[in-house]
This record gives structure tokens, C-alpha cells and sequence, in this order.
């Protein structure tokens, strides 16, 4: 696109924006630009919210679409007040069919280009100056029939055709169901929580009980509901990649203290499976607030393929009690009296690591087993001369210290286990190194661009694990972060260790070493932890 602008407007300047991960515009780019061009938008990574802050800024641009993705395009233009944003439309398979090849990609702008220039160019209507605002309904609708079936299949309909819930049915939100959650917490129903993504819908108390009624919690589990929205909203994490990717991610939210055990949570066999309605009630209200709060167009949004753990996303509870370890928020620097719940995105799951019950395997093979767990969740600091194939959309990062910071890992170990790493001298933090360690590459890998970036941030000690020592011929390199590596206890002794491969912290592109975001959970009125 831009050698074709540059053909007919040869003085033309352009400053590129690789990736779109980010929501800031870096410093001067506004002053230098009249026109913006973004696109082209095909998952998470192209954010609406970075057209919208150019266009408020009095800059005219164009985003360019696939047609997959224009009704969540036109949902996000409307929550920010701006429905006539101008875009242009691609076929998602012309697009994906130019297969990164210039002479392919070229052709495919080249039948667009008179429509962005059009597009950039027309004066605006005075439709588009002046926008109609959108009309909120507040108020109680009611649903009747000849009996209760009748009325609660209108209810259902009419969510489901509105796109209010997750296509299955959920419990009516009545004023009474609502009044009855919020007993649960002693924070005040107006009480703004934040801002949901994708759109950024407001989050008040009693909106994320209504959610919670139509998820079918119970009063006793809406402080934890509400730790986990506080945490979705958290700018440390990325929920808006969770809730706009095509990677079908899903959150993985696990909770920590007393109150897990108070309100019924599974921390033991199946602990990801249904049965427990604690469990997935909680992980089933943040998706309907993403839905509700959030503007979330949901069978996009699922990703390309859906995913079924999207549902209730992946909920689970520590188990402390029988851990030979100390536990998640007592590695965080929370109390025992504490609890917490803790989220991070998951982009997949592996659940074939070192497990017990039908088998057994000597210790030693079990542990690499796990280490080969770590390697398939793309350890992001790669030697450039063993790259392959077309490039990633991270390849553009050359920030070493970004880039070992673009993957969280978390395991889910079985207490079998546990417990034998434990008798074998193993700590959770000595066993997170070790696994790492596993993944040392030799320095000599490395290009030589590379190594001088590895070199300045080891002078700087930025990289957990490497040292000046390092950088010389035979010396090895750090390629995952072990501050990026939580383990947790638990399932039962017959099990199997479950690989949670994420990085949706924001921090992954500020190069903070961080985890996962965490909230101690406050207000709880029907439990005695959590008060």
C-alpha cells in the first residue's frame, strides 16, 4: 500500500506502526501524520482503540477489515461514540490466500487502493459529522405465556437473538435474583469497577451481579466474581487479546485462601471438568460480562474455530491443603487469612505431561517430560539463524528483553507428583529454575545482532538468569523467563501435569517480569474469609 501511495504522491513520508500490540501512539508520530491507514484487522492484534484515539485526534484515516470482523469492528466504533469510522473491506480469503508473498499482497491492494483513497479523501456526510447516538434500553421487560415454559422460551429467545448470552440459556436476572446476589458482598451496588473490554462498557457492582444471576452463581461466590472482573480490567492484563483474538483463548482464573473451600470450589479430581458449580458459574460470569459489559460479538470473538473451555473458561482452586508446597499467594507475599484470585490469558492447553495412575515412570524422566512441556509453549528468545518458515508476528520485536517476556507458563501439577519432587529436595522456585535451565541455548546460536542486545542486557541485569559471564563462546543463554513460569498443586494423586500456555499481561510488552494479575478478594458478607 505504501509503494502504491508513494507512486502517485512521491513525497510522501510514511511511519510505520508494526504489529498494532500496542494501544499508545508513540511520541511525535501525531505530529508528523495527516492521514492514518490500520489494518489490516483479522484478530486481537489490530486494535480498534488505537483508530479511535488517531481519529479523535483530528487525524482522518481508513482501517482496513477483513469481513469476518466487520460486525465486531462496527460494535466497537459505536461503543466509542464514533459508528461512521470509515473502513474498507477485504475478503478474509482473498487476504489469507496472498499467503505474506509481496506479488500476492500487492495485487490485493492494488484492487482496493481507489477505495482507501476515497475512503481518506471524501468529505464527510452529515451523518457521519453529526451521529445519532445510540439509545439505550433501561428498562424491565416482561416475558409472558400460557405457563412458565412458555414465557421463559420468549426470555431465552429473545437473549439469545440479541446475542446476550452465550447461546446457552441462563437464569433470569429479576429484580429479586439481583437484590439476592448482591447480598453476597457489602460494596455498594453503583460502585464503578472499571472499564470491560473490549469496548470498554462501564462495570458497575450490581451489572457484574446481574451477570453473575444469569450464570447461575450463588450470592456466596459474588466477591470472587468480582476480584475476577477487577482483574480482567487490570491494565497489567491484556483482556482486551482475550476478548477480540482468534486464538480462541480463554482466561485461566484460579483462586487462592479460605474462601475456596468456603464457597465449594474444586481443587481436586476434575478440576476442570463440570460438576462444580462454583467453578464454573464464576468462570461463566466473566464470559457473560464480556458479552454484556464488554460489547463482546461473541461467535467472533471466540476465535476463528470456538472453543468450547470459552464457555466457563478454565476455573479452578489451589489445592493448599494437600500441597507439599506453600501456596500461590503465599509466594505473592498474601497472608494464609488472605484470598486471592489470580488470572492470566491461556492460549492453549497441554495435557499430556508426566502423570499417575495407570502408569509409572522414574522420577528423573518425569521431570523431563515437563521440561519438554515448557519447550512447546514457544520459548520467544530464538536464535534469528534457526528461524524457518514465514515470520511470526512477534518476529518484528528485536527487544531481547520483550521478547523473553512474550509467553506466561503455568502448570497445574498433580499432587503424586508434587509431593515426589518435594521428598527429592525440590521447592516450587528450584523447580521452576530447573526447568528453565533445560532451555539454555548456546550464545554461539545467536546472530550477531543478537548477542550484542543479549550483551547490554545482561550489563544491565534486565534478564533473570544471565550474567556478562554468559555472553562469551561455550557459554549458554536464558531463553525463559522463570519469573514467567507458576506452578500450581493440584488434582488429586492420580492425574496428569497440565500445561496453561498464555502471556495476555500487558507487561509482556514492557519486558516486567510478572505472572499472572492478582486481587485480594474484599466485601464477602455470607463467608468468613474474603470479609
Amino acid at each position: 500500500m505504501a509503494e502504491l501511495i508513494k507512486e502517485k504522491i512521491p513525497d510522501t513520508s510514511f511511519t510505520f506502526l508494526p504489529g498494532g500490540l500496542g494501544t499508545d501512539i508513540p511520541d511525535g508520530v501525531l505530529d508528523k501524520c495527516d492521514v492514518w491507514i490500520e489494518g489490516v484487522k483479522t484478530t486481537g492484534g489490530n486494535r480498534t482503540p488505537l483508530a479511535i484515539k488517531m481519529e479523535k485526534q483530528g487525524k482522518p484515516g481508513v482501517c482496513i477489515t477483513v469481513d469476518d470482523f466487520v460486525v465486531q469492528r462496527n460494535r466497537e466504533f459505536q461503543c466509542y461514540g464514533m459508528p461512521t469510522m470509515r473502513q474498507v473491506v477485504f475478503s478474509a480469503y482473498e487476504f489469507f490466500a496472498c499467503e505474506t508473498k509481496p506479488e500476492k499482497l500487492r495485487k490485493i491492494a492494488q484492487d482496493n487502493f481507489e477505495n482507501i483513497v476515497d475512503a481518506l479523501t471524501r468529505p464527510l456526510t452529515e451523518e457521519e459529522k453529526n451521529p445519532k447516538p445510540y439509545v439505550y434500553d433501561y428498562g424491565n421487560i416482561r416475558f409472558e405465556g400460557d405457563n412458565y415454559a412458555e414465557a421463559y422460551e420468549k426470555f431465552h429467545r429473545y437473549f439469545a437473538d440479541r446475542e446476550l448470552n452465550d447461546g446457552l440459556p441462563v437464569v433470569p436476572p429479576t429484580p429479586e435474583a439481583v437484590k439476592w446476589m448482591l447480598t453476597g458482598t457489602s460494596r455498594a451496588p453503583d460502585e464503578v469497577l472499571g472499564l470491560f473490554p473490549p469496548a470498554f462498557g462501564k462495570a458497575t457492582v450490581e451489572k457484574v451481579a446481574v451477570n453473575a444471576v444469569m450464570a447461575g452463581a450463588k450470592p456466596e461466590y459474588l466477591p470472587v466474581i468480582i476480584a475476577a472482573i477487577e482483574c480482567c480490567m487490570d491494565p497489567g492484563m491484556d483482556f482486551y487479546h482475550i476478548s477480540t483474538g482468534s486464538l480462541a483463548s480463554r482466561a485461566l482464573i484460579v483462586v487462592n485462601g479460605p474462601i475456596a473451600k468456603e464457597i465449594g470450589m474444586n481443587s481436586g479430581m476434575g478440576y476442570l471438568g463440570p460438576g462444580c458449580r462454583a467453578n464454573n458459574s464464576i468462570g461463566r460470569t466473566v464470559n457473560l460480562c464480556m458479552i454484556n459489559l464488554g460489547w463482546s460479538f461473541f461467535r467472533v470473538e471466540c476465535g476463528y474455530q470456538g472453543q468450547p473451555e470459552r464457555y466457563t473458561n478454565l476455573v479452578f482452586a489451589e489445592n493448599e491443603e494437600n500441597s507439599p508446597w506453600e501456596s500461590y499467594s503465599i509466594a505473592r507475599g498474601f497472608s494464609p487469612q488472605d484470598s486471592i484470585v489470580s488470572i492470566d490469558e491461556c492460549t492453549y492447553t497441554n495435557r499430556l505431561g508426566p502423570g499417575g495412575g495407570m502408569r509409572f515412570a522414574p522420577l528423573e524422566m518425569e521431570m523431563m517430560k515437563m521440561a519438554e512441556m515448557l519447550q512447546s509453549g514457544y520459548p520467544a528468545l530464538v536464535p534469528e539463524k534457526k528461524k524457518s518458515g514465514p515470520p511470526s508476528p512477534f518476529s518484528i520485536e528485536t527487544d531481547v528483553v520483550k521478547q523473553i517476556n512474550t509467553a506466561c507458563f503455568q502448570f497445574g501439577l498433580h499432587l503424586s507428583f508434587a509431593k515426589q519432587l518435594a521428598a527429592a529436595g525440590y521447592t516450587k522456585k528450584t523447580f521452576t529454575q530447573w526447568l528453565c535451565d533445560q532451555h539454555r541455548l548456546p550464545w554461539d546460536d545467536f546472530s550477531e545482532s543478537q548477542q550484542e542486545k543479549i550483551f547490554e542486557a545482561a550489563k544491565k541485569g534486565c534478564i533473570p538468569g544471565l550474567t556478562v559471564d554468559d555472553c562469551v563462546p561455550g557459554g549458554t543463554i536464558p531463553t525463559i523467563n522463570p519469573q514467567r513460569v507458576t506452578l500450581f498443586v493440584v488434582g488429586a494423586d492420580s492425574g496428569q501435569v497440565t500445561g496453561f500456555y498464555g502471556g495476555g499481561l500487558a507487561s509482556n510488552l514492557s519486558g516486567a517480569g510478572l505472572d499472572m494479575v492478582c486481587k485480594k478478594v474484599t466485601g464477602a458478607t455470607l463467608t468468613a474469609a474474603g470479609r
